[in-house]
């Protein structure tokens, strides 16, 4: 069985995943709650202070649910321009064949790790750091059929 698809990774699914990571653990619950601290304090002392202080409320109240987004977003456009382009993959009995500006490299088998689901992509990790991410909007109908595939290559 052979599978072969392009990469298609766009900014918001490298966005997606990390604001996932972030709020998933414990410095997600950190910048909830200073987010509502921060709104709280706001609301008490808004009226009082000086323009100063105002600005620093606001920049505080504002730091978390829009900024970091803005930022993380800023970086995985960032991200995507430091990757070498368009990318073909093909799956097959062999392994995964990389295809990416006329060179291809070919990784059998053995030396992918693992590969998961996440929201609307799936993910086939090389290494412990480094993967390829497989979007639904390339995978199609094909996406249950092709992950299985994958998981019965890798437990293999």
């Amino acid at each position: 069985m052979e599978y072969c698809f392009k990469s298609d990774v766009k900014p918001a699914d490298l966005w997606k995943i990390a604001m996932k990571r972030i709020y998933k653990n414990f410095t997600g619950i950190i910048n909830a709650v200073f987010t509502v601290a921060m709104i709280l304090l706001t609301l008490k002392f808004f009226g009082t202070a000086n323009g100063f202080i105002k600005a620093v409320l606001i920049f505080a109240v504002i730091l978390f649910p829009i900024l970091q987004p803005l930022a993380i977003y800023s970086r995985s456009v960032k991200q995507l321009e430091d990757l070498p382009g368009e990318m073909v993959m093909r799956f097959d009995d062999k392994g995964v064949c990389v295809e990416c500006k006329g060179t291809s490299a070919t990784l059998p088998w053995k030396r992918i790790k693992n590969a998961y689901k996440r929201d609307g992509m799936v993910v086939v990790m090389s290494d412990d750091r480094h993967g390829y991410m497989l979007t639904d909007r390339v995978l199609g109908a094909e996406k249950d059929e092709f992950f299985e595939y994958l998981r019965s290559k890798i437990n293999g």
